[in-house]
Order: structure tokens, then C-alpha cells, then sequence
């Protein structure tokens, strides 16, 4: 498969140029002129303006409502089970025109069971063959289907682990088999493992033998991440009721309806700039002050995106369809989505009013909780105030962590900016050089802030790939420090000309220096090759956890 060719087409090109048209236009026009001048000056990111006005970013739709069995038309099993994957498909397609973000399903393997057992489907060797076969299939229209602005497949996340009966465990268990077994190059969908003690986390539990095979997976291929279901963020929530989209954003709390992640998904979000604050503030009291600032700046920005998604007439598909919990208009969606305010840098941000490292000074790490805090008690009043569910995300800054760098540079000078990227959200820095466990320690106390999504990585040299208890106590020391959801990173390279696969810089079997790296950009695995400056500075820097002492 030609990535390069996949993503460089005619239409794709049309597609480049009107979005950079169109961003134009919304800066020039609908936005006022003191925010477009803070976005262009890279103060603050206003996210997804392609959609500014007329399209929300995410969604996690209920999939058991796409998939009624009333309007199935197939006779025998195999048509049955092979027109679930199509409903799926199709709903995919039909959606991702809709919205600038990627597709969650919060219990994939939960639904698609109960479509099955409703259809009258029976757990026989005949029909699970079936079920392994279309897995596979699904995965591989995922990863060679680039029809998402005609150049790149879509950005799907399966979240699964909590189904308990046959169907349910089985196509957990297809899932993970056909991630496993698909060609190393295949990079998509972000699968979730929900991690529940009763059901799977510990080795008396029904699904234990599903957690394993997961852990497996993510050893050879850094997927399946995991929610962590018993951790302090996610205790309280209905685990069947929450899910992941994306690289990690969290749609629960809901001022106006259920709380829940199902039929819901996040409008919009700005993301501010803590490192710049910094280098302007004379003393940490002055950043607080202008944080304030910015604060309200956010709020100002996410209501004017508001006000400009209730004229739009280009959701007629998740109207139509009840995507959102029923909902049939504008109106009733904005209620029900979540609208963030993020940020980046905050470890850059700490060094530069403390002098001191976050992850090597408790007074830099005191600040950096405080300052996070603060961000999420401005979201909770907003909530509260306007009555619209805000929402805090630690922003995985795939397009900003260089891009604020690089125009920060320009102005200022300081020994943070040398490295030319900000880290993302509240993680350590990633030349750290932190244990494993001093990591999760470190970072798991400002998931429960971020109640807009969240997520923690551990760096592994390799592939872990014999580790898997080390990697299972690895996911329970997570919980026990708050850690809401988790990935594992480790560098997979694969040679283009021979196909060996491993960690190299040439191939170790031809000789070629033609290798395809691929990495975790931030959520979804990557080519590097595609990742932008800031992104390729940071892999660059990345230094292993090692498994220290706890």
C-alpha cells in the first residue's frame, strides 16, 4: 500500500485548498479580530476551523439504534452477520462527512453481540468462523479505505471489553485476533480495552483471558490502550456508559440529560498557550492574573462557535438518524455536547516561573497541580454559569506543540524553547528519564481534573513483547494512581524494501535505509513520515521508562 500516493490525489488536493480557504474566510470574518490575532500569533489554537460554522468535532453515536433489526433484509446467517458490518460501515461513511473529527463506539462488542443474538444467530463453529473472518475484513477496509477527505482512512475507536456472553466475548476476542494478525503497516482503528475488576481486570474474572489477549496485542503493536474503569476519574461512572473517542477524549458529565458518552461527543475546543503566559508574566501571581485573562477569552470564543453552529443546515444526516441521543435539532445537540478549553506546555510553563523542572521539583509540580486546577474550576463555573457542559482537555497537540514553539521562539528567549516543541498537556517532559512508575505517580494525580479527556504513556525501548504480567501490573499500578486511560509507546520500524520488522535505523536483514517508522502521534499510530515538525522533534527526544523500583 502506496501511503503516499493514497494521500496525494486530485480531489485531496481541492479538499487542502478549500480548507485553507475556508479558515481564512472564518478568521477574516466570523471571528473578532482580537481572537484571529491571538490564534495567528499562536497565544491561543482555535481547533477545526473548517467547521467553525457548520460543523461540530466528534461523536460516539449509539451503535444499537443504527443497527435495528427491523430493518435488516437478509435471509441466512452469513448475510445476517455480513449486513452488521455493512450498517457499520455505511454509518461511518455517512457520518465522518458530518463532522470534523473521528467516530467512537463506546461497546462495540456489547452491540454488535446484541444485533446478533436478536437476529437469532447461533454460537456455532460455523458462524464464529464467520465472525473471524469478518472482523478481519472490517479492519482492513478501515486501513485501506482512504476516503475521509479522499486521503486517509477514517478515525475510528472501538472501545470493548465489558461483554460477557458468547457473542460478546467472541467478537472481542475477533477484534484483537484480527489486529494482531493484520499486516504491520495497518495502523488503524484506535482500539480501547475497558479494564473492570468483576469482569476482567483480575484472574477470577470471566473476561480475564480477554484482558490478556489485549495486553498481547498492545505488547507487538501499542493497541489496544486501556480505560481504566476503576480508577478515581472513572469510579463513579457506568462503565457500559463511558467510552474513549479519539486519542483521548471524555464526553460523561451532562448538565442537561444522562451522563453518559453514548449519543453524545464534543462541539468544539480552543486550546491556550501556557508557555507563552509564562514568558510574559513577571512572577507567578502575574500569570495566574493572565491566565484569568485567557480564560475568558476561551469562553468568549466557544460561545461566538456557539452562535455560529445554530445557523447551520449541514447535519441533516445525524438529525435524521437520532445520532445524539434523539436529538433533532441544532439547538438540542448544543445542549448536549461538551464544549473544551485545553492546554499544552505545562511543564515548560512551570520551569519557566520556577526555574525548576516539573518532574524533578515538588514546588514545580505543587505549581503545575495549581495551575491545572485552576483551569477546572474556571470549566466547572462556566458549567455551572451558562449551563452548557464545558469541559477540560489535556490537548494532545499533534498540530500545536511545535507550531506555539516555533512563533514563542521568535519573540522570547529561553532555554525551553531550544528543543523547538512544547510537551503535551500536563506530561513529563520526554527526554525525562523517569521510571515507569514515577511517571504514572507524576501524571496521574491531573486526570481527574481533565474531565474533557485525558491520557498517560509509558516510552518502552522495544516491543515488550514477553512482558505481558509485567505490562498487566503495569495497568493495575495505573489505576491505583488515577491514570483514567493509558497507552504504551515503543518505536516499530518495518523496512520497505525487504519487510523485516523491529527497532533499526538501517535494515539489519538488506541493508535499506528505506523504513517506514511508525510511532503514536497522540491517540492513533502514525507514519512519521507524516508527523508534523514539532512532532518529529519530540519522537526525536524521546527517551525510554525504564522498570525501576516503584
Amino acid at each position: 500500500m502506496d501511503n503516499a500516493a493514497a494521500r496525494d490525489n486530485f480531489v485531496s488536493g481541492l479538499y487542502e485548498r478549500s480548507v485553507r480557504s475556508e479558515k481564512n474566510y472564518v478568521l477574516n470574518k466570523r471571528v473578532d479580530p482580537k481572537f484571529a490575532k491571538m490564534h495567528e500569533d499562536a497565544e491561543i489554537h482555535l481547533h477545526d476551523l473548517e467547521g467553525y460554522r457548520f460543523v461540530y468535532n466528534c461523536c460516539t453515536p449509539a451503535l444499537q439504534d443504527i443497527l435495528d433489526v427491523k430493518k435488516f433484509v437478509s435471509k441466512n446467517d452469513f448475510c445476517k452477520m455480513a449486513e452488521v458490518f455493512d450498517k457499520i460501515k455505511s454509518l461511518i461513511t455517512s457520518l465522518a462527512v458530518c463532522q470534523t473529527g473521528g467516530i467512537g463506539f463506546a461497546n462495540f462488542d456489547i452491540d454488535v453481540a446484541d444485533v446478533l443474538e436478536k437476529l437469532n444467530i447461533p454460537f456455532s463453529e460455523a458462524n464464529q468462523a464467520i465472525m473471524t473472518d469478518l472482523a478481519a475484513l472490517f479492519l482492513k477496509w478501515e486501513n485501506t479505505t482512504y476516503t475521509r477527505y479522499c486521503r486517509e482512512p477514517y478515525y475510528i475507536s472501538l472501545n470493548l471489553g465489558l461483554a460477557t456472553s458468547d457473542w460478546g466475548r467472541f467478537v472481542t476476542k475477533s477484534i484483537l485476533k484480527a489486529y494482531f494478525e493484520q499486516p504491520i503497516d495497518f495502523e488503524r482503528p484506535n482500539i480501547i480495552f475497558k479494564v473492570k475488576k468483576g469482569v476482567n481486570a483480575d484472574a477470577a474474572d470471566p473476561n480475564h483471558d480477554l484482558f490478556l489477549q489485549a495486553l498481547q496485542c498492545t505488547a507487538h503493536r501499542m493497541v489496544p490502550t486501556y480505560l481504566l474503569l476503576d480508577s478515581e476519574p472513572n469510579r463513579g461512572c457506568d462503565p457500559e456508559k463511558l467510552g474513549i473517542m479519539g486519542c483521548r477524549t471524555r464526553v460523561y458529565q451532562n448538565s442537561n440529560g444522562p451522563e453518559q458518552t453514548i449519543g453524545r461527543g464534543n462541539i468544539a475546543y480552543v486550546s491556550i498557550n501556557l508557555p507563552h503566559i509564562a514568558l510574559q508574566s513577571g512572577s507567578i501571581d502575574d500569570f495566574m492574573k493572565k491566565l484569568d485573562g485567557k480564560l475568558s477569552d476561551c469562553e468568549y470564543i466557544l460561545m461566538n462557535r456557539v452562535l455560529a453552529l445554530v445557523k447551520t443546515k449541514k447535519l441533516g444526516f445525524v438529525f435524521e438518524n437520532h445520532l445524539w441521543n434523539g436529538v433533532g435539532s441544532i439547538d438540542e445537540l448544543l445542549m448536549q455536547g461538551t464544549l473544551s478549553i485545553g492546554f499544552i506546555g505545562l511543564s515548560e510553563t512551570v520551569e519557566i516561573l520556577t526555574g525548576e523542572k516539573m518532574h524533578l521539583s515538588k514546588k514545580a509540580e505543587k505549581l503545575g497541580y495549581e495551575i491545572v486546577r485552576k483551569l477546572r474550576e474556571h470549566v466547572d463555573y462556566l458549567r455551572s454559569d451558562i449551563g452548557l457542559n464545558f469541559s477540560l482537555l489535556a490537548t494532545p497537540g499533534e498540530q500545536i506543540s511545535g507550531r506555539f514553539a516555533e512563533a514563542d521562539k521568535k519573540k522570547f528567549k529561553h532555554p525551553v524553547l531550544e528543543k523547538g516543541f512544547y510537551t503535551n498537556s500536563f506530561h513529563a517532559e520526554v527526554d525525562s528519564g523517569l521510571s515507569i512508575y514515577d511517571k504514572l505517580r507524576l501524571e496521574g494525580k491531573f486526570h481527574a481534573l481533565c474531565n474533557g479527556g485525558s491520557i498517560s504513556y509509558v516510552e518502552f525501548n522495544d516491543a515488550p513483547m514477553e512482558n505481558i504480567e509485567a505490562l498487566e501490573d503495569l495497568v493495575a499500578y495505573a489505576t491505583a494512581q488515577g491514570v483514567s486511560y493509558l497507552g504504551m509507546n515503543f518505536p516499530l520500524d518495518i523496512c520497505r524494501e525487504c519487510g523485516h520488522k523491529g527497532t533499526f535505523d538501517d535494515c539489519p536483514e538488506c541493508g535499506s535505509k528505506n523504513i517506514r517508522r511508525i510511532r503514536r502521534v497522540s491517540g492513533y499510530l502514525e507514519d512519521l513520515d507524516y508527523f508534523t515538525s514539532g512532532k518529529k522533534r519530540e519522537v526525536a527526544k524521546r527517551r525510554a521508562n525504564e522498570w525501576r523500583s516503584r
